[in-house]
């Protein structure tokens, strides 16, 4: 009866006593997740993206500059099988309109709500049709997906970024 009398007594204090020792309990299992040796990093190549920021940053802007025009396209009229990979076309035009030949790179896809369905593709130049190049990317989760275009002709790096809408792949290739 005593105890119980003490700890009505004493209940705010002990109230938050406990608040206070269950915050720094789960503060030091927090620091120990994140400390293990076998801890993965939250973003893979962080630190080297870190580090090359400034790089990418002045690649971006020296990009824009250029004034040249990308177009992304999925296109039409081709049978797709969910869970293979789809073409996607990327034409470029400089800021007269005339095509970009030459460029050699990756187009990089980039599923912004599941980070494991990433892609990246080689461009290849699409013989007769100067400036459009194809590459082939699973891609078939429909909705949101950053594409990045990187791309080099000869001494010159060319950098892009855009959003595309998926639509869900209602097309069965049949055999």
């Amino acid at each position: 009866m005593k105890f119980l009398r003490l700890v009505s007594e004493y209940r705010w204090p002990i109230y938050i006593g406990g608040h206070l020792t269950m915050s720094v309990v789960a503060c030091g299992v927090l620091v120990w997740v994140a400390t293990r040796p076998d801890s993965p990093r939250p973003i893979q190549g962080y630190y080297e993206t870190a580090q090359s920021w400034d790089v990418d940053g002045a690649v971006a802007e020296a990009s824009e500059k250029l004034g040249w025009t990308v177009r992304y396209e999925l296109p039409d009229g081709i049978p797709l099988t969910p869970g293979m990979p789809r073409p996607v076309d990327v034409t470029v035009a400089d800021r007269g309109g005339q095509p970009v030949t030459g460029l050699s790179g990756a187009l990089i896809a980039v599923r912004p709500s599941d980070q494991r369905l990433n892609q990246r593709g080689t461009l290849v130049a699409l013989p007769g049709t100067p400036g459009h190049y194809r590459t082939l990317i699973r891609m078939d989760a429909p909705g949101a997906w950053d594409v990045r275009l990187d791309t080099t002709q000869q001494s010159l790096r060319f950098v892009h970024a855009a959003r595309l809408t998926v639509a869900p792949v209602t097309e069965v290739a049949s055999r």
